[in-house]
């Protein structure tokens, strides 16, 4: 059966899309999404689909532009609306506390989500494939996450800005043309993978008997990625015992998804218990301290998770040991105590409740490190410098490290690191912005820093070179690569948080 046939089949049995439908089209111009791209306008004439392209410039590669340029002609020679914008995906990753892979995520579901608002559509189509979703699971699964990262990718869901965020990139201009419908109360709206259930092989393929010369991402071989080294290394690897390993994980997928809705079913119902809807607000989620306690730590899990979900709109990136150590921690801790769970969640102990928040305040410095009049650390924080050797870290700990913790590579760094003020006039130059050099000062107002705390924001400085701006960026010189054989984890910790570190583990133990 025809490509074309068998995804009109896919959607039509997983109820993903109906004559009539009004379709964005995420693409970015290589071959999954240029092949999707195709087939929907074939089949658009057919079934009455009307089309929008959209595509995001994350301005990380130097093409980009080209890319960009390459999409509006797609479209224009389909003769379909193509809407275009851009984002420092670098900057956001920095700002928010987030890998590159993740900040790129959210901004590109922020994305498409407005431009389906201001097109009216009731759909938007994304390009992963079989391939994309073993890769996933296999992920998930190595980074102990539970049935939620297990399940994978499903062939539909429900987006809304909950959990994208508003979407806020580009020129004033284009953000007025994005934003749509006025209102923040928005029905969400579907996002459908048409082509999960196909494998890369097929989608190539279509390619090459289509000539439609897609652009390839040359950073898609780069090995120091994670998911670059299980495409090309760990898969490989595993296909030469089961060759049917991507069919074996997306059924894995399939099974598990529904073992995830029937558990889903039962943490509503602890939530309803103790979580009382009074004390919730969008930036805390709060438990009835009395209650948690009568919890096994499996439940304790599962509401935190919930809890990240509710906060952040997706808990892929978090595995199942801080969660562990988050929950024995709630168990453990006293009065005034917090545990700092991946991507900057706290987790704060009062006395009759526990409160789950978000990153906001302690990257604007409302509780996190700041330095004294005399240019020390003030309020107990302290600053960990840890050697860690080749093998005692994982490419997740260092592509998902908290505001205050970060991994750089230990033979970049000739003397003794220091904490100090800021600088007048220096500079550093901020990771995943290609070598570009940034004032320490513009930085500061570019995130959002209040100005009475920048000259008490703590610069962490290797002699005269600034190493990291906790909270804000790393510099790109001193990151963590393929190559590094020994690296230091430096971790700012409050005196407050000794149970915590202690709930974590010794000193070199992966934790949040």
């Amino acid at each position: 059966m025809p490509l074309r046939d068998r995804v009109w089949d896919y959607c039509g049995t997983e109820g993903l899309l109906a004559p009539g439908d009004r379709v964005v089209v995420g693409v970015s111009g290589g071959p999954d999404s240029l092949c999707l791209l195709d087939l929907l306008h074939h089949l658009a004439g057919e079934q009455g689909l009307s089309l929008t392209v959209a595509h995001l410039d994350h301005r990380l590669r130097p093409v980009a532009a080209d890319e960009a340029e390459f999409v509006r002609a797609q479209a224009a020679a389909r003769h379909l609306a193509c809407l275009v914008a851009q984002r420092d995906v670098g900057r956001y990753a920095a700002e928010q506390g987030l890998s590159l892979e993740a900040a790129g995520r959210r901004l590109r579901y922020a994305f498409l989500l407005h431009a389906a608002r201001r097109t009216q559509a009731n759909r938007i189509a994304v390009a992963h494939t079989a391939d994309d979703q073993a890769e996933t699971v296999l992920m998930h699964f190595l980074r102990g996450s539970g049935l939620a990262g297990l399940q994978g990718m499903r062939p539909t869901a429900a987006i809304s800005e909950a959990a994208t965020g508003r979407w806020d990139g580009g020129s004033a201009e284009e953000s007025a043309q994005l934003d749509g419908e006025a209102g923040s109360r928005r029905p969400p709206i579907a996002l459908i993978r048409p082509l999960l259930a196909e494998p890369r092989a097929a989608v190539l393929a279509y390619c090459h008997d289509r000539d439609l010369r897609p652009r390839h991402d040359e950073t898609n071989q780069d090995r120091r990625y994670w998911r670059n080294r299980v495409r090309h290394e760990v898969l490989p690897y595993l296909e030469r015992h089961n060759p049917n390993l991507c069919a074996t994980l997306a059924r894995t997928a399939e099974v598990l998804a529904g073992d995830y809705a029937l558990l889903r079913r039962a943490v509503d119902g602890l939530m309803e218990r103790t979580a009382p809807a009074r004390w919730q607000t969008k930036e805390e989620v709060v438990w009835d301290r009395t209650a948690w306690r009568d919890l096994t730590r499996p439940e304790q899990r599962a509401l935190l998770r919930r809890g990240i979900e509710r906060l952040r709109g997706a808990v892929r990136d978090v595995g199942f040991d801080p969660l562990d150590a988050a929950a024995r921690f709630s168990g453990l801790a006293h009065t005034g105590q917090t545990f700092t769970l991946p991507g900057g969640l706290r987790l704060k102990v009062k006395s009759d409740r526990l409160v789950l928040a978000g990153k906001a305040a302690a990257r604007l410095g409302a509780g996190g490190p700041l330095l004294d009049a005399g240019g020390r650390l003030a309020d107990g924080w302290r600053i960990e410098v840890e050697a860690l050797a080749a093998g005692a870290w994982q490419w997740t700990d260092v592509t998902n490290s908290a505001a205050w913790e970060v991994y750089v590579d230990a033979a970049r760094v000739p003397a003794p690191l220091e904490v100090r003020r800021r600088r007048p006039g220096e500079r550093f130059q901020p990771l995943g912005l290609g070598g570009h050099s940034d004032k320490v000062s513009d930085h500061m107002i570019n995130a959002k820093l209040d100005a009475a705390l920048r000259d008490r924001w703590p610069v962490v400085a290797c002699g005269p070179v600034v190493v990291w701006l906790p909270g804000l960026r790393l510099d790109d010189r001193f990151k963590v690569t393929a190559e590094t054989r020994a690296a230091l984890r430096l971790r700012f910790i409050q005196a407050t948080d000794e149970l915590e570190a202690a709930a974590n583990g010794p000193a070199g133990a992966k934790g949040g």
